[in-house]
């Protein structure tokens, strides 16, 4: 390109040089030599201000010796005019040049002053973007700074800055510009390998003036698409952050003022990435500060499960988390059951009640050493077990939720690509862990605080029960002794009436009605004395509970069907024998259902169900009838005594079948239906033959 410049130019000064020689051939002394200040002054014009002088004496010398050849007298070379304008022409030669050193002088003061705005306009477009990093984002601020380096570096035709990944010590192109259809973006080099890797272990700025010859360029297999290279550190102090690098077709692209602002230019990209990370390690704690506060205030509240819920969703929510789960240990097999998960997939989860072996998995490693354990890699952890619902899992985090060696359960994070586990998260995740380990004791102290009062105001409860029985039983045997001699005496004396031979036959028949009460007062009596008479163990015998069943209600048939109710009896055909007395618990039967029949209105239906519970080796039987049910404040003083909501009862009723059903070591409980009425539930161990 330069030769060719300099042939044009010196065509145009032979172009301008052939009419002085024309001139001065054909006019001889009459020509004033004019013409030759054209050549004279592109000489010096496009050569300089020597090259003018120059030009001048050889077209002056040319012309003295054309006239001496044309025979013109010495005179006239002396003429003064001739001098002169010898001298004008050699001067005009020399100013030409001096003009044209001034006019590129000035030309390059202008093209620095050009490039000196548009480094300073890139630079201030680079500051204002990191005063506003939060918005504009990382990844943007990068590509301006790529994008600027190719913009104000001449020469620099692609630019490209690579990130240090300090885990796997490779160098990775984050932003690129410039050259397309290049596969340079794909090469990740490491530490010490290549320019880049050479430059962030050194921290010096590289200039390759030909990646060709020079052996510190890390080539790839395809032949690179350009020969200079230029690469500056991206560093902090003395943190390595990455490097920022040019390149150019042309050989020695690159110079000393140019490697000074490639440097300046690493030095915004350190700032940008060091904002960055800032930034964003300020927005971690504010958003772990935020979780490990809203923790804590759930420990004020003792619902265990809520609060695991809440923390699940608070994780996945706040740190972008692919999925969090909580197990609690089952205390009689040791499984882990998910207790709690996030989103819709830990409520499927939830829903399918499920749970981990003993031992197996990544949970069950960490419920064995008591240890945090966490993977970047679940494909290399041999005991890792794949949840069909999580198919992203890359990473898993697990951490024990315990109090000193008490494992109260486990924290498990998983995460999806790309994002990582660090060690920061592993401090976060134990910090979330030792809360909830806080949180689940004192919900399980509550627990237990209230089991313990449950079962003290149930024995409380029995206690008074049993003074109240044993009132009534004191109070029974005593009215039934004092009411047993005068009404044997009532009887005595209706029978010797009965003998006499003149009673009237009206008056036979009142007699005989009068002791069949009598008789059956009599029988009440021992009913009442028998009930609260200590039982002993050879009193019970096998008693089939279908057949009492169906012999009561052949006793009350006649009365059901006059009051309109219907009765349905639905008996295990396997029912065992119950452990009993076949009277008492006839009794009971009989009080349940006279109780059912007289609170139901005509159209009523009676309901009785048998139940064989093998693995309980106990008897069930239930009386649920189609009534208004138990008022609710009654419900839970039902088998107290004198508690009654019929006008005509005496309360006395379910208190002696309650009472009797613990005599035979079973139990009853009383419910309202969900579809209506009230329901019995009663429970009677099996008969155990003695052996001989």
């Amino acid at each position: 390109m330069s030769s060719r410049s300099a042939l044009v130019k010196w065509g145009i000064i032979l172009l301008l040089t052939v009419p002085h020689i024309f001139m001065t051939h054909v006019l001889g002394d009459r020509y004033q030599g004019a013409v030759s200040i054209l050549p004279v002054a592109a000489a010096g014009w496009f050569f300089g201000g020597v090259a003018g002088i120059l030009a001048g004496v050889v077209l002056l010398t040319h012309y003295v010796l054309t006239l001496n050849n044309g025979s013109v007298p010495s005179s006239v070379f002396l003429d003064n005019n001739i001098i002169f304008g010898g001298l004008i022409v050699i001067l005009i030669g020399g100013i030409s040049g001096w003009l044209r050193d001034l006019y590129e002088k000035q030309l390059a003061r202008d093209r620095e002053l050009t490039k000196r705005l548009q480094e300073a306009n890139a630079l201030s477009k680079i500051t204002t973007a990191l005063s506003e990093a939060e918005r504009i984002g990382l990844s943007n601020i990068l590509q301006l700074i790529v994008d600027s380096a190719r913009e104000i570096i001449p020469g620099a035709e692609k630019a490209v800055i690579h990130l240090l990944d300090e885990e796997n010590e490779l160098l990775i192109p984050e932003a690129v510009t410039g050259l397309q259809n290049t596969n340079y973006k794909e090469v990740k080099m490491h530490l010490g390998e290549g320019v880049a890797g050479q430059v962030i272990s050194s921290g010096e700025t590289i200039n390759i003036a030909d990646v060709i010859t020079d052996p510190r360029f890390l080539r790839p297999e395809d032949p690179p698409k350009f020969r200079s290279l230029m690469v500056a550190p991206v560093s902090s102090g003395r943190q390595k952050l990455g490097t920022i690098s040019v390149q150019s077709h042309a050989t020695h692209a690159f110079n000393q003022n140019e490697r000074n602002l490639l440097k300046a230019l690493g030095t915004q990209a350190a700032i940008a990435i060091e904002n960055a990370h800032l930034l964003e390690s300020t927005q971690q704690a504010l958003r772990e500060t935020d979780a490990l506060y809203r923790i804590s205030q759930g420990l004020v509240s003792l619902n265990a499960e809520g609060l695991l819920e809440d923390a699940v969703n608070l994780l996945q929510t706040n740190f972008g988390y692919y999925h969090v789960q909580v197990f609690i240990v089952d205390s009689q097999t040791g499984d882990f059951i998910l207790q709690a998960g996030s989103g819709e997939i830990g409520k499927a989860l939830k829903k399918q009640i499920y749970s981990l072996r003993a031992g197996s998995g990544i949970v069950g490693h960490t419920a064995e050493t008591l240890k945090p354990f966490f993977t970047n890699d679940v494909d290399q952890v041999v005991f890792f077990i794949r949840n069909p619902l999580l198919p992203e899992t890359k990473s898993e985090m697990t951490v024990p939720v315990r109090i000193g060696n008490q494992l109260l359960g486990i924290l498990d994070i998983q995460q999806a690509p790309p994002k990582l586990f660090t060690a920061r998260d592993l401090q976060l995740v134990s910090a979330m862990a030792d809360q909830l380990a806080v949180a689940l004791q004192k919900a399980d102290l509550y627990e237990n605080l209230q089991k313990s009062l449950q079962q003290e105001q149930t024995v409380r409860s029995q206690l008074i029960q049993s003074e109240r029985l044993a009132l009534v039983g004191r109070l029974l045997a005593s009215v039934s002794h004092e009411l047993n001699n005068p009404l044997q005496a009532i009887q005595n004396a209706l029978f010797l009436l009965k003998e006499e031979k003149n009673l009237s036959s009206q008056g036979g028949q009142d007699l005989d009605i009068i002791l069949s009460e009598t008789e059956r007062m009599a029988a009440l009596i021992e009913r009442l004395r028998s009930a609260y008479r200590p039982l002993r163990v050879t009193d019970f015998q096998p008693v089939h509970l279908n057949n009492l069943i169906e012999d009561v209600y052949a006793l009350i048939g006649t009365h059901m069907r006059h009051k309109d109710i219907a009765f349905e009896f639905i008996p295990d055909p396997n029912l065992a024998p119950a452990s009993g007395i076949s009277d008492q618990l006839r009794q009971v039967v009989m009080n349940l259902f006279l109780n059912a029949v007289e609170i139901m209105k005509p159209g009523g239906h009676l309901t009785v169900e048998t139940h064989n519970l093998k693995g309980q080796n106990e008897v069930f039987f239930s009386v649920r009838d189609s009534g208004p049910g138990i008022d609710t404040e009654m419900l839970p003083k039902i088998f107290d005594a004198f508690i009654t909501s019929k006008h005509t009862g005496t309360g006395l009723g379910l208190t002696i079948t309650h009472d009797i059903l613990e005599q035979h070591h079973g139990r009853i409980e009383a419910a309202n239906h969900p579809n209506g009425g009230a329901i019995f539930y009663i429970w009677l161990p099996v008969y155990q033959q003695e052996p001989v």
